[in-house]
């Protein structure tokens, strides 16, 4: 059964933009949106269930669907809907901004554990997918991405020409940016895959691995390897802070962000210190889902906003934002080791590789230089793009309009295709 994981995310983003508005209104759309979550974690573990906050969390609980402190959380924004419907009947006190924060905090640890947790069933969903597509001689088995930056790369360098040449076809199957792809090569589950280069290298301390998985070639950096950004608020706290200031004494900043992701460990190289190393220079980390846009700052003005690139181009347009600090006000050393974090390679399995008697170097170049051919054709990277914009992932709110601009974007300053 498909679930409607959008309606659950859309419900939260419209929460966090009534929070301060309108509170009363908060609290009647965090539990609808409460709701949502457990009916889509019940539909995606086919659990019956009657569709109602209570019914939900009783059967979910039961069967250890929902851990404990995520019923804690559930609990809370339950009491204060419960709350929030007496104040709409007329019969009780207004209700303030402040007095909803509880509910607030509820709510946004409510969604990392959905988040977290979607994201865990579809990997597995991904992994079954994979395990059906067998090995045939005369197959390559390429991972497949919706990641713009990764997207752009399978599409321009001509894997299905590269590898007919060479009598095989290619069967893309869709996986998740993980540790798992590497795994996947080695156990040839996949032949090709793309990942980071960094997270690959550590991974190849292990000797199963390395003995499997061979780097074919570096592929580009996401960016440009200038991804990193702390986006503020001209309203807010750092509203009058520049970076100098800010990298001096940031004590007292939350920095909202995904915890479990690489815009995490961007924030910890771009600060060149660990995760107890922030906390001991006073900044804290609010950790909440992905795909989340501007509303971010109804959850404190005051806050320091990290997001992928939509987020990013949507402030850009919006003169009520500005980027507190980003890779270019970095010193020299940050700068280079967020370069090297953004950088992505090809790896390939050995018998793959040895099946096909080609070297490394030989597949390398011939991909790459099919993918740097579309700099010079108009034509060809004009259906680029139109394919990115059909394919790859984007906000569900975004316009067509708003992807084109995005993708042109990315592939610039990733791969210097196109125009700035």
């Amino acid at each position: 059964m498909t679930v409607n994981e959008g309606e659950s995310l859309r419900l939260y983003q419209k929460a966090l933009r009534y929070a301060e508005s309108d509170p009363e209104v908060f609290l009647s759309t965090a539990r609808r949106a409460a709701e949502s979550i457990l009916l889509d974690i019940a539909m995606q573990e086919a659990v019956g269930s009657k569709p109602t906050l209570e019914s939900l969390l009783t059967v979910l609980t039961s069967k250890g669907l929902v851990p404990p402190k995520v019923v804690l959380a559930i609990r809370t924004i339950q009491n204060y809907g419960n709350f929030g419907s007496h104040a709409l009947d007329g019969s009780g006190e207004e209700i303030s901004a402040d007095d909803v924060q509880p509910c607030l905090n509820a709510l946004t640890q409510l969604a990392v554990w959905y988040g977290e947790t979607s994201t865990s069933l579809a990997e597995n969903e991904a992994r079954q997918a994979l395990a059906a597509v067998r090995r045939a001689r005369g197959t390559t088995r390429l991972a497949d991405s919706t990641l713009v930056v990764v997207k752009a790369l399978l599409l321009g360098c001509g894997f299905e020409n590269v590898l007919a040449r060479r009598n095989h076809r290619v069967v893309a199957v869709q996986l998740p940016w993980s540790d798992h792809l590497v795994r996947d090569v080695a156990q040839r589950t996949l032949d090709l895959a793309i990942y980071n280069e960094q997270r690959l290298l550590r991974m190849l301390d292990e000797e199963e691995l390395r003995s499997q998985v061979v780097p074919v070639g570096r592929v580009g950096y996401s960016m440009g390897g200038r991804n990193f950004y702390l986006l503020a608020a001209r309203g807010g706290r750092w509203g009058m802070t520049t970076a100098e200031e800010f990298l001096a004494d940031p004590a007292g900043a939350q920095i909202a962000v995904p915890k479990h992701s690489d815009m995490f460990a961007n924030i910890l190289a771009a600060f060149s210190t660990d995760e107890a190393g922030l906390t001991e220079r006073g900044v804290s980390i609010l950790d909440v889902p992905h795909h989340l846009g501007l509303e971010l700052f109804h959850l404190n003005r005051d806050v320091l906003a990290v997001g992928g690139q939509n987020l990013r181009m949507h402030a850009r347009d919006d003169d009520d934002y500005f980027e507190l600090l980003n890779s270019d006000m970095l010193p020299h050393s940050a700068q280079a080791r967020l370069r090297a974090a953004a950088a992505n390679v090809l790896m390939a399995n050995r018998s793959w590789l040895e099946e096909l008697r080609v070297q490394p170097g030989e597949l390398h170049r011939e991909l790459m230089r099919g993918f740097h051919d579309i700099g010079s054709d108009d034509d060809r990277f004009e259906e680029l793009v139109h394919d990115l914009v059909a394919h790859a992932t984007f906000p569900q709110q975004s316009s067509p309009r708003s992807r084109e601009r995005l993708v042109r974007h990315v592939l610039f300053e990733s791969y210097r295709l196109g125009q700035p």
